[in-house]
């Protein structure tokens, strides 16, 4: 008997049929170019609809020059665009995969720039951006609700199957309807239906360019969370007016969450510190409310939540758009019962939308692949089978042992500790954390599925290695915490973050943890000794903690932090400790700060375990090293070392 009753039965959504329940959301990706689509682009969509996914929604589409989110958004405003469109169809089409478009204008929601010019409805400024927009002219209005329509339109000529219209995370169409940031006196403010109006006009003009047989939908927010933009039961009167009193509709595709402030653009795509599926309640009510399909998103990355999502009639398709970032193939592994084979996302949003704010191409942690589809969609096999030895059980020895395997090599892994995962081990004890951990059980299946002979508690020396002759060796052996040029810090109360989290060193009552980087061991190491019941401040050389870390990651920390009582320094860099007390300089000034405490925590990076390799480069020729033991970095960069050099040989 099938485990999936619903994900993989057809859905019916306007003039377009989709195959199953399974679609990915529009996100940006940074695979633009002058405003248009890479072939690299192509070839991501074209992975997701060869992996099963039953739709895929092509992020942002600006249908305005007003409406650039970031410099790297695509411009849809004019018919240039229209032959990348009938390329990105004819590559997912091939797999009875559907194709959406954004169509989408972000309202005062910019990143700013040097030639940005946000507008609104009315002047009300943002708080994330920092950006104060131009309250809209009529005449824009009208202009801005025709670029919706010719946008749609080139989508229909370009062969793809619908649209829809981007109301979510608080831009444009939702910046007129709440009546918080729409403080016009004209026909486009005031009551609901004169705030409803630039959403009614711009459907009317979508279907009148594309007809019935063109199939349109909207995105929103099921909750903005945040004073200024609309509550849950504000969107529920809201959805209820567009099908009584607009129509022209043909889904409703929910998130939540809103791009205004830093604590509601974290829902934006939420990390593992919110629950899986957590908006499929509010869907539910939503979908008890209108006659239209219903989809919802955010955190569902395990087939059987989404197959649970549908059997409880809360939508009629479920988004799974970072499951297949790091996992294409997910859907087609479902549909197999091949569940042990997929590739679970942990939410650790790193190298997906933490790319994408950085501005540069999105990938996935766990997945190096995606994003360079082009190079490794298809992995060959190698032309001669080598003896493959990796040395270290950590992400990137991991990594390079399953790719090795992959491509038919004969891989022993050896591992001088009783189990696998390296510095994982440790991040898993961070509070919010656990689901970090995921990364190793994703990769223990992955080597078992390609018969790597793994050896736990198992020392690798030279004598060893030359008992076994093997063709490459792999260290990848990692780091060890790094002590900086401070006095005092080998004193007995000093410890680093390594010594916290596996508790080995005893922990006084008030603590002082010294952070270089304003990354994770910091915060981490900080909120895992508050929640112990320690009185913990938290001195960063960084401008403010969680410098290093992507921005929704970093926000839902400092919010504990600061529910944990945590003190928060910044700018601030270690100088010296002495018995009871450590003494700061201030980065820009020199000025010092002293604290008192009974323990004093290094959360000071890492540096390379050079042992092993120094001793084994003196007899053997064939060494690389990957990872930490080459240069202390984060997972991100071990695994894709670890993929790259095992893709090579």
């Amino acid at each position: 008997m099938s485990t999936f009753k619903y994900l993989f039965t057809p859905q019916k959504i306007g003039a377009t049929t989709v195959k199953n329940r399974i679609f990915s959301t529009g996100h940006m990706t940074t695979y633009v170019q002058n405003g248009l689509p890479t072939d690299q682009l192509i070839a991501y969509h074209r992975e997701r609809a060869k992996g099963g996914a039953g739709l895929v929604i092509v992020e942002a589409n600006a249908v305005h020059p007003s409406a650039a989110f970031t410099s790297n958004t695509l411009s849809a405003y004019t018919d240039h665009i229209i032959p990348h469109y009938e390329k990105m169809g004819e590559a997912v089409h091939e797999f009875g995969c559907k194709m959406f478009v954004q169509l989408f204008h972000p309202g005062r929601e910019i990143f700013p720039s040097g030639t940005s010019v946000a507008v609104a409805p009315s002047m009300v400024p943002t708080d994330r951006f920092g950006v104060m927009p131009k309250a809209l002219e009529k005449w824009e209005i009208k202009e801005i609700v025709n670029g919706y329509a010719e946008t749609a339109l080139r989508v229909k000529k370009g062969g793809l199957d619908g649209s829809e219209i981007v109301a979510s995370h608080g831009y444009l169409p939702s910046q007129f309807w709440s009546p918080r940031l729409n403080l016009r006196e004209d026909e486009y403010g005031g009551s609901l239906e004169n705030r409803m109006r630039f959403l009614a006009e711009i459907i009317e003009a979508v279907r009148s360019k594309t007809g019935s047989d063109f199939t349109l939908g909207l995105r929103l927010s099921v909750d903005d969370f945040e004073k200024e933009g609309s509550t849950f039961q504000e969107v529920l009167d809201i959805l209820k007016y567009v099908e009584r009193d607009i129509g022209g509709l043909d889904y409703f595709n929910l998130i939540g969450g809103s791009s205004a402030t830093l604590a509601s653009s974290v829902f934006i795509v939420p990390p593992a510190t919110i629950p899986p599926a957590h908006f499929a309640p509010h869907a539910a009510k939503i979908r008890e409310a209108v006659t239209i399909p219903v989809m919802v998103g955010s955190r569902i990355n395990d087939p059987i939540i989404g197959e649970k999502i549908l059997a409880n009639g809360q939508a009629d398709m479920v988004a799974m758009t970072r499951a297949m970032i790091c996992d294409p193939h997910m859907p087609n592994k479902a549909l197999r019962e091949e569940l042990d084979r997929i590739r679970v996302c942990i939410g650790c949003n790193q190298a997906c939308i933490g790319h994408m704010h950085d501005n540069i191409p999105i990938s996935c942690l766990q997945n190096p692949v995606t994003g360079r589809e082009l190079q490794y969609s298809v992995m060959p096999k190698a032309k001669k089978r080598k003896k493959v030895v990796v040395v270290g059980g950590g992400p990137a020895g991991m990594k390079a042992a399953v790719i090795a395997a992959e491509r038919g090599h004969y891989v022993t892994l050896y591992e001088k500790s009783r189990e696998l995962g390296g510095q994982v081990k440790l991040a898993r004890k961070i509070p919010t954390r656990e689901e970090f951990g995921e990364l190793v059980p994703n990769l223990k299946r992955e080597l078992d599925y390609f018969r790597v002979d793994v050896i736990l508690n198992k020392e690798v020396t030279s004598q060893l290695l030359q008992e076994e002759q093997p063709d490459e060796i792999i260290l990848a052996v990692g780091g060890k915490p790094y002590y900086p040029n401070a006095a005092g810090i080998r004193e007995s109360y000093v410890l680093n973050t390594w010594e916290v989290l596996e508790g080995t060193g005893k922990v006084g009552k008030k603590v002082v943890i010294a952070d270089w980087k304003g990354d994770m061991p910091g915060i981490g190491a900080a909120l895992y000794l508050a929640e112990k019941g320690h009185e913990v401040e938290l001195v960063t050389n960084s401008v403010h903690a969680g410098y290093s870390l992507q921005q929704y990651i970093r926000d839902m920390l400092l919010g504990r932090l600061a529910i944990k009582g945590v003190t928060v320094t910044p700018q601030f860099k270690l100088l010296k400790a002495l018995p009871g007390k450590t003494i700061f300089e201030n980065i820009y000034t020199g000025q010092q700060m002293e604290k008192e405490a009974d323990t004093l925590v290094l959360a000071y990076g890492h540096i390379q375990e050079m042992g092993l390799y120094n001793e084994l480069r003196q007899k053997f020729s064939n060494i690389k090293r990957i990872g930490d033991c080459m240069v202390p970095r984060t997972v991100e960069e071990a695994i894709l070392e670890g993929f790259e050099y095992a893709a090579s040989l």
